[in-house]
């Protein structure tokens, strides 16, 4: 069969910015191989340039944590419903999920229930070894591949029999690195890529604008964002004295990651692609208080950045939950930010560690070839 004249349709569906990043790729892929498909899903700006519907947007994903999530159940039902309903009736030739495990296992494991035969693929495992290593055994009923960021991975997936290939973390892609990040006056603020968090984190960004307010140093704060959360920022900052650029465009972000010293990130991509460039930087992050003390019980890691966790060491200087207190916050925050030792440190330490996880692999490539095996 010519499968380049073969009408398909696939289903994909990434619910935070950083799955819209690796969905924009694949997608972009798929269409050169196969001119003629249909992509349907929920994804962000980026996947909908090659979407033909778009049913939801990441914009419509707001929660973050347990409690958060639970307060939005009823949404979220609603919308796996509707998701799994266009699935069995459009009859696609392929389900791809990409993280969000908490939105996209109820998904698949609905329209499996519902009748759905064709193949289901997941990219990007869930974290089973940081806690509920049980969810390993559930995907393995559902998925029929599962691509992973690291090696150690597969182990927990492949013993329940469910297909596992390590695709390597997106940062393989970052060709912009930072040096000589002495020279720098760009203050990077990264407050996240969800509302949720930029409300719950904010005030920490106000604070350390406040210390900056106090410094003699020539600087300016950058905070890159998302199209759609611009105006809430510009909000937020409105007040403020330092200049400060909130970029969207992407060829702009890189541009001033260049020129950035230091950053203050909400955990989670972000951090890492920061590590990458070699931009010094101090991780934030705060749950509900509820949701923290419901985590205490079951998460088995000490850390919540990715490079901490391997190593099982503070390398990447991180404040959480409790510990992310204003004057724990004020002490760290300048320390860090002016201290050159101690940031050339970090730099050094991280960069041995990205060795361990940076996999010489183009992840998209393998992504295709595997999907290419089913179509």
């Amino acid at each position: 069969m010519n499968n380049n004249k073969k009408k398909l349709k696939i289903f994909v569906c990434a619910t935070e910015q950083s799955g819209d990043n690796i969905g924009d790729k694949v997608i972009s892929e798929l269409k050169k191989i196969y001119p003629s498909i249909l992509i349907d899903g929920v994804g962000g700006e980026k996947m909908n340039l090659n979407m033909n519907l778009q049913f939801f947007s990441i914009k419509d994903f707001k929660s973050m944590g347990l409690v958060e999530v639970f307060l939005s159940i009823i949404k979220y039902y609603k919308m796996i419903n509707f998701l799994s309903k266009k699935i069995i009736d459009n009859r696609y030739d392929m389900v791809i999920t990409i993280d969000s495990p908490d939105f996209n296992y109820p998904l698949s494991k609905k329209i499996k229930n519902d009748g759905y035969k064709k193949k289901i693929i997941q990219i990007v495992a869930p974290t089973v070894w940081a806690w509920r290593p049980g969810r390993a055994k559930k995907f393995s009923k559902i998925y029929d591949l599962i691509f992973t960021l690291f090696d150690f991975e597969n182990k927990f997936f492949e013993i329940h029999n469910l297909k596992s290939i390590t695709i390597g973390h997106s940062i393989y892609y970052i060709e912009n690195i930072n040096t000589h990040m002495h020279k720098k006056k760009l203050i990077a603020f990264m407050p996240g890529s969800r509302i949720g968090e930029i409300e719950s984190l904010f005030r920490y960004f106000e604070i350390a604008y406040e210390e900056l307010l106090m410094s003699e140093d020539n600087i300016e704060i950058f905070i890159p964002t998302l199209p759609h959360l611009k105006k809430l920022i510009d909000f937020k900052v409105k007040h403020w004295k330092i200049k400060t650029l909130i970029v969207t465009d992407d060829k702009k972000i890189e541009y001033n990651y260049l020129k950035t010293k230091f950053a203050l990130v909400c955990s989670g991509t972000a951090s890492i692609e920061l590590t990458k460039r070699q931009i010094p930087q101090l991780v934030i992050y705060k749950f509900n208080f509820f949701t923290e003390l419901i985590l205490s019980f079951f998460v088995k890691i000490r850390f919540a950045n990715i490079i901490n966790i391997i190593e099982n060491k503070m390398i990447i200087p991180e404040l959480v939950n409790s510990n992310l207190k204003k004057n724990i916050f004020i002490k760290q925050f300048n320390y860090l930010l002016n201290n050159s030792i101690e940031q050339t440190k970090q730099i050094n330490l991280a960069n041995i560690s990205l060795k361990k996880i940076q996999k010489i692999k183009a992840p998209h490539n393998i992504i295709i070839d595997e999907i290419k095996k089913y179509l």
